[in-house]
């Protein structure tokens, strides 16, 4: 793989960036997810350096396929959230008298008819 893939994934560690942000900051939060140092972290973001160690890339490669795959269970933890509300929702369309359970301001499950 050539400097700029590295520069890129590099780069998509450092995401989501928050507007306004600098960039120093960005090369910060990606060198630490791969383990490297900040200044050669700022080589290769900008394409200086001339080659990238088969170790650098390893801890790339890794610290991105780690990124991803918690970006995936998110995304499904998300998605089973989203999915439970919309059976409850139906459930109780369907059949108003469902009891539901509602947290109580004191965090205990109070049941509940509608």
């Amino acid at each position: 793989m050539t400097v700029s893939t590295w520069t890129n994934e590099l780069k998509e560690l450092a995401e989501p960036r928050q507007s306004g942000e600098y960039v120093k900051r960005a090369i910060e939060r990606a060198a630490a997810a791969a383990g490297l140092h900040y200044w050669r972290a700022f080589d290769i973001w900008y394409g200086k350096a001339r080659r990238i160690d088969a170790h650098e890339a390893a801890q790339i490669s890794e610290a991105l396929r780690l990124k991803r795959e918690k970006a995936v269970a998110n995304e499904y933890h998300d998605l089973k959230t989203r999915l439970a509300k919309l059976e409850a929702a139906l459930l109780v369309q369907a059949n108003p008298n469902v009891h539901r359970e509602v947290s109580s301001p004191a965090g205990f499950g109070v049941r509940r008819t509608r």
